[in-house]
């Protein structure tokens, strides 16, 4: 038996915090509250899942208490636990919120380094 695993490619490499935080439409740490299977359409998305989120704190952007994030079938899909925390950067691109698979983003347990660089520069900027 042959198992294959396979990771998105990531052309651009892996942003630092800084650069992902100043480049993102928001940072939040979220609990993913939903999910929903979406196919694609007009050819501009891949079928994908929407996750709806609550925003537990905010360093960066104003989303409100809810949001919805998008994650397309592809190699750049950033697969989410309904019921989990995250750290999430969050980018927009035709129309629809975006975690980059290869920056920052993940379980809120494995980004406490993350979260501090954040605190660090959210405060430096007050």
């Amino acid at each position: 038996m042959v198992t294959a695993v396979a990771y998105g490619a990531c052309l651009n490499g892996h942003p630092s915090v800084a650069k992902e935080y100043k480049d993102s439409t928001a940072v939040v740490v979220a609990t993913v509250l939903a999910e929903r299977l979406v196919p694609s359409s007009d050819n501009d998305f891949y079928d994908g899942t929407i996750y709806q989120i609550r925003v537990d704190r905010r360093f960066r952007g104003d989303l409100g208490e809810k949001a919805e994030i998008f994650s397309e079938n592809s190699s750049g899909r950033f697969p989410m636990k309904v019921g989990s925390r995250y750290l999430l950067f969050i980018y927009t691109a035709n129309s629809r919120m975006q975690v980059d698979y290869c920056g920052n983003s993940g379980l809120l347990v494995n980004r406490t380094k993350e979260v501090r660089e954040l605190e660090r520069l959210a405060n430096a900027k007050r």
